[in-house]
């Protein structure tokens, strides 16, 4: 377990991309750290790599947070620390195109994902924060939670659940000391988004843009100018506007 002189970071998704550059940011922040995905090996990989730059003492959790007995294993684990100070739920999947050509596994992987373990694991995580009376929550959404995505409908779906998720429970807990923040991303280069391209945001950006966030009191953050022009247009477009653009923005996917 961390030591618990140290304020400590769980972090989910932590193998790659934003959840990966979390850990390092945090690490480098002095935190001890949780980190939580599929893969022991990566996992492993990373805890000796934070350990021996920032001597940090960090903890691998593996498993698949899709699997409802894995989401229970961590919700258990996180009972049980010493302490915790901070959560980023960054772990996510993304399927896309046609609805009637997404694998209904891939589907069900997804919703368990993004929807029911985030929701379980921030609610492991308000209990035990309410106990300490302080503590932080960075719950990773996306810019097409802003608007209804034709052919990433599911996807887009589950991130405005993530969102408008995190905004509630950010107001429920102001007065307990518990600072809740979603932040959405664009176009990223990570794993599930591999690939550069004009304006492509890097995962260091929407770390930079989610610690920036967490010292005011918006409950909920875009990173990057564009995406947020993109985000405010979505809110004022009427439905089906939107909803044609989007389909001729993601036609390619489907």
């Amino acid at each position: 377990m961390p030591a618990s002189l140290r304020p400590v970071a769980l972090i989910t998704g932590a193998s790659s991309g934003i959840g990966r550059q979390f850990a390092q940011d945090y690490a480098a922040k002095g935190f001890d750290l949780v980190v939580v995905a599929r893969s022991r090996s990566a996992l492993d990989s990373l805890a000796a790599e934070l350990t021996d730059i920032h001597g940090n003492e960090v903890v691998v959790h593996a498993g698949d947070l899709s699997q409802a007995s894995d989401v229970a294993t961590l919700v258990e684990a996180i009972a049980k620390l010493p302490r915790l100070d901070h959560v980023i739920f960054s772990a996510g999947s993304a399927p896309e195109g046609d609805l009637t050509r997404i694998d209904p596994a891939a589907l069900r992987s997804m919703i368990g994902l993004n929807i029911a373990a985030l929701t379980l694991v921030n609610q492991a995580a308000i209990i035990r924060m309410r106990a300490a009376g302080r503590g932080a929550i960075i719950n990773i959404a996306s810019v097409a939670g802003y608007q209804a995505t034709p052919y990433l409908a599911a996807y887009g779906a589950s991130k405005s659940y993530v969102r408008l998720f995190s905004e509630a429970i950010s107001e429920e807990n102001r007065k307990h000391g518990i600072r809740v923040l979603s932040v959405s991303p664009g176009d990223t280069v990570t794993p599930m988004n591999p690939g550069a391209a004009k304006g492509k945001r890097q995962p260091q950006d929407v770390v930079d843009t989610a610690w920036a966030a967490l010292h005011g009191s918006a409950p909920s953050v875009v990173d990057g100018g564009s995406n947020r022009m993109l985000a405010a247009l979505a809110r004022v477009l009427p439905t089906r506007t939107g909803l044609r653009i989007a389909e001729k923005m993601f036609r390619d996917k489907a």
